[in-house]
């Protein structure tokens, strides 16, 4: 039997280090595919005129996030320094229209159930301030509460 602990101990370590060995990469054509689908977005930027100007993903710190309480159990803070989500922001201007966006994003770890193993970064929050012409516009395109009504975090040993 303890063989099958150490095997599943050892599978957890390996996902977390797969996860926090790197710097945070989100998928850049789920995320431009997405922007690309809200109507306000569309009408200033296009797949062919948009270009990144600036792009940064970083690990949040600590287990203080109000969305995953999780974290805070006394089994989970024995095993996780942090929640493993990130936030991250692109730069985004558009050649034709001139218009420029800050697309603000966060990520969790997030698992299908089907393995209980963990895809690093599901958006699950994703917000655009775009300027253009001298008025200036927030769209919220993925809203955390709606996300995180159906998607739970992807916690090791809770």
């Amino acid at each position: 039997m303890w063989k099958v602990h150490f095997i599943f101990g050892a599978l957890i370590t390996a996902a977390r280090i797969r996860d926090k060995g790197a710097e945070p990469t989100v998928d850049e054509i789920h995320v431009f595919d997405t922007i690309f689908a809200n109507e306000k977005i569309k009408a200033l930027f296009t797949p062919t005129t948009f270009h990144v100007i600036d792009f940064d993903q970083e690990w949040d710190e600590g287990r203080q996030n109000p969305y995953f309480p999780e974290y805070r159990t006394k089994l989970a803070k024995f095993f996780n320094t942090d929640s493993n989500t990130t936030t991250g922001v692109y730069k985004i201007g558009d050649v034709e229209s001139g218009a420029t966006m800050t697309l603000n994003f966060k990520t969790m770890p997030y698992s299908n159930g089907k393995y209980h193993f963990t895809e690093p970064f599901l958006i699950y929050d994703m917000q655009a301030t775009v300027s253009h012409g001298g008025k200036v516009f927030t769209e919220h395109i993925i809203k955390a509460e709606d996300t995180l009504r159906t998607k739970g975090i992807f916690v090791p040993l809770h």
